[in-house]
């Protein structure tokens, strides 16, 4: 991703968010060669930050929102290959690398939120100061077996599904409680292993090798589930 790695940071820059078992979350600097020749000749030079983050449970999802709450996508480029070219000289001359997305530095909103969550809990943090804004306590007593950044209703949250068997949403940045619902509770590995979220309030998971189940979780998309 493309965000601030330190607190003295004036600019956000090539990063990796890397999230622990034991809830802690290390943020690595990527320093990227020039483009071009020098993309291609020059490694890219991997280093710690420093920055650490710590909250209880395993970390399950990461994202980032920019000032005015909006997710901010993923730095990414599609690779092109050419495989008409014969020559392997030639096509790796060819070649796209992946980089960071055209949108630079400059477009990119002056401060960001990191969302996190993890199995016990989800924060938010102010970037590049590292403040922890909100902080939201999702279950005590079981643990989150999937969360997901999802857009609903014309707005984004966070939607989790514990093993108990609760499905939860919470609004974004401010993680203010939406949804608290008894669905299913955990009696196959099966729906541990595939449950997921998607977007317009709505959830897919396997109940066999060869079957899925579709639910939602918003009363809009059920009202239009018959034009879907």
């Amino acid at each position: 991703c493309e965000t601030f790695t330190r607190k003295a940071d004036t600019s956000p820059s090539p990063c990796l968010w890397v999230g622990t078992t034991l809830g802690t979350v290390l943020v690595i600097v990527l320093n990227l060669p020039p483009g071009g020749e020098q993309r291609l000749l020059q490694p890219v030079i991997v280093s710690p930050s420093g920055t650490i983050l710590r909250l209880k449970g395993a970390i399950l999802r990461m994202a980032f929102l920019d000032t005015t709450g909006s997710l901010v996508p993923p730095a990414h480029e599609t690779w092109r290959e050419h495989y008409e070219d014969k020559d392997e000289k030639e096509k790796a001359k060819k070649r796209r690398p992946v980089s960071v997305s055209p949108s630079s530095s400059q477009e990119i909103s002056e401060n960001q939120y990191a969302v996190i969550c993890s199995e016990k809990q989800a924060k938010v943090i102010s970037l590049p100061s590292q403040n922890c804004i909100y902080k939201q306590n999702i279950t005590e007593t079981s643990f989150v077996l999937r969360g997901d950044i999802v857009s609903l209703s014309n707005s984004i949250c966070l939607a989790c599904f514990c093993a108990n068997g609760h499905i939860m949403t919470f609004s974004l940045p401010s993680l203010r409680p939406l949804l608290d619902v008894y669905y299913l509770p955990l009696t196959n590995m099966r729906i541990a292993r595939t449950f997921c979220f998607t977007d317009n309030g709505q959830a897919l998971y396997l109940v066999s090798p060869t079957e899925i189940q579709r639910l939602t979780y918003s009363q809009e998309t059920c009202e239009n589930l018959q034009v879907m």
